[in-house]
């Protein structure tokens, strides 16, 4: 038995009670949600907060609702800022050495303690109930072999000695044998070794993932954080695929590969020449790269996991059209962020994911609530088809926080609500109450690209304010842009479909209050480039989610420099 394997029939033992305790949690959901919020309010009712708040004394939901306020990040900035310079006790009594940093692609980043208690919930539900689920529907040999894995973040030690940066980076203090083990363990399960996942500031990691991929040929699956990621590697080996066959086959590493010394002298350390596998590659692609190669180059690929449904649709196609054909099944993850851990798929190719009522306790407000908080409801009087905004109390020292993660409940699991991810409520056009969402305009992008056979890249869209009156525009990537394209019935198209996602949208158009959108097309891989150009800033690569609504003046000024200068001419 090889120690992959063995490591996973370790763990699935595990899982399988965990998995066994999942069944019980959500039978009772409601009560499950209840003891979760009475036992977070007990242990933490001699926080400053608790004391403010009278955790102690309180003994049910309604008490709860009643006394303590819904917030945002805002409202308990100043108190997050304390802890993470070292005060105790402000919003948790859990312990806490570690920050997550949300990184801030948007607007400020936030801060949220990684607590002890907060781990363990992410250990349970979020990696061994994950696969105690994957393991029922999945052949037996997934266990055989390493998975692509995508993770990577770093982190910084601020003044108090507490860490900043992704939960990944600061794993191998938790581990006996430090780094050296972390190593040897993340290298037993995936194929990125440890200078790809905790890299080093300017180093190149695209070639480090991509190249140590390539080099195992026995791959059982992918898991990432978004299906982006996997996109953004799979690219590279597409335009790269000589260079790295060559290293490969060398055993060396590319004088142009951007890498400082020690990352470079490190990872030459644990390579050498792979000559049948360079073979194996060459003759894979000795026609170019221009075909379905993933089941070629990993025979056994069995399954992908990670955020591939909802706003990920577009990378979920391109993975499958461009790389893998349809022979892969995919375990799109649940709701998941640094604040709480919402839900985990119970089936494969499924976007709909199963709450997990032991995670977190959740209320639910209407989205057309507004902020009406008396129509807020508990996971007990949610109505399936509804769309609701989230808000979560958590073991992080988070009371009643307004996630912005609006979901629609489709159905339940045992009595655990089922949900999809709709849109973030603060990631909308609202120029003149029309309120167009992320998953409006991509619906809107989709569609016209498929009824003009045309194949979808990325887009983003920018609500032009200075014109008046205001105008939507739309600056979308398209694989293969075909030279006889007719833009002007694009444009027409995409304005006939955005009028069907929105019929506020078409009536303010048809009132003259919002302009006929525009459409600007972008140079290839300008996602790409944004991405690099953010994690050149500082931001965790595993935390980039692709910009459909450009927010600020950077996202602005990124992308319309990045317009075709030809389409320019034709649009004038």
């Amino acid at each position: 038995m090889n120690a992959t394997r063995q490591f996973y029939e370790q763990t699935l033992a595990s899982g399988a009670k965990i998995l066994e305790e999942f069944e019980i949690e959500t039978e009772n959901a409601y009560q499950t949600n209840c003891n979760f919020l009475m036992k977070t309010l007990r242990d933490n009712a001699d926080t400053e907060y608790g004391r403010k708040y009278g955790f102690a004394s309180i003994g049910s939901v309604e008490e709860y609702q009643k006394r303590v306020p819904v917030i945002v990040y805002d409202n308990i900035a100043e108190q997050i800022e304390r802890m993470a310079a070292g005060e105790k006790n402000v919003l948790t009594a859990y312990p806490f050495n570690h920050m997550n940093d949300t990184s801030g692609t948007v607007g400020n980043s936030k801060l949220v303690p990684m607590t002890t208690e907060q781990t363990s919930i992410f250990m349970k539900y979020d990696f061994q109930l994950n696969m105690a689920i994957m393991a029922k529907y999945l052949d037996n040999r997934w266990m055989d072999g390493r998975s692509f894995g995508t993770s990577e973040g770093t982190h910084r030690t601020l003044p108090s000695g507490i860490t900043r940066g992704s939960a990944s980076s600061v794993m191998a203090r938790c581990m006996q044998g430090g780094m050296a083990a972390y190593d040897s363990q993340m290298r037993m399960l995936f194929t990125s070794p440890t200078e790809a996942s905790i890299p080093t500031q300017g180093d190149n990691t695209k070639y480090i993932h991509s190249r140590f991929a390539l080099m195992d040929g026995g791959i059982t699956g992918i898991i990432t954080g978004f299906f982006s990621q996997v996109v953004l590697y799979l690219s590279y080996i597409t335009d790269n695929y000589e260079m790295l066959i060559d290293d490969i086959g060398k055993g060396t590493i590319s004088e142009g590969i951007e890498l400082a010394p020690e990352t470079r002298a490190s990872l030459l350390a644990k390579i050498s020449p792979m000559p049948e596998r360079a073979a194996e590659l060459r003759e894979i692609f000795k026609n170019g790269a221009d075909f379905q190669w993933m089941p070629k180059v990993w025979p056994n690929l069995l399954y992908i996991r990670g955020v591939g449904a909802d706003g990920f649709s577009v990378y979920d196609r391109i993975i499958k059209e461009r790389f893998a054909g349809d022979g892969l099944t995919c375990f799109y993850s649940g709701l998941s962020a640094s604040e709480v851990l919402t839900s985990v798929f119970v089936e494969p190719d499924s976007p709909s994911s199963a709450m997990l009522p032991g995670s977190a306790f959740f209320e639910f407000l209407p989205v057309d609530a507004g902020d009406d908080f008396t129509q807020i409801v508990t996971m007990d009087k949610v109505e399936v088809g509804k769309i609701y905004e989230l808000i979560a109390t958590n073991a992080c020292g988070f009371y009643r926080y307004r996630t912005s993660d609006a979901v629609k409940v489709t159905g339940f699991y045992n009595s655990s609500p089922r949900i999809e991810f709709m849109y973030r409520t603060n990631r909308t056009i609202n120029m003149v109450g029309e309120k167009v969402t992320e998953k409006d305009l991509q619906w809107t992008v989709e569609k016209t690209c498929n009824e003009l056979n045309l194949n979808l890249s990325d887009f983003s869209v920018y609500a032009d304010q200075q014109s008046v009156p205001g105008q939507y525009v739309f600056l979308v990537e398209l694989f293969r842009q075909p030279a006889d394209l007719d833009r002007k019935h694009f444009a027409e198209v995409l304005e006939k479909n955005m009028c069907e996602a929105s019929f506020i949208y078409k009536y303010e158009l048809g009132a003259g209050n919002i302009a006929p959108l525009k459409v600007l097309f972008l140079q290839p891989e300008t996602n790409f480039l944004y991405r690099d150009m953010m994690v050149m800033r500082g931001a965790s690569p595993s935390q980039l989610k692709p910009v459909r609504i450009i927010m600020n003046e950077r996202q602005r000024r990124f992308f319309f420099r990045l317009v075709e200068d030809d389409f320019n001419e034709n649009d004038k």
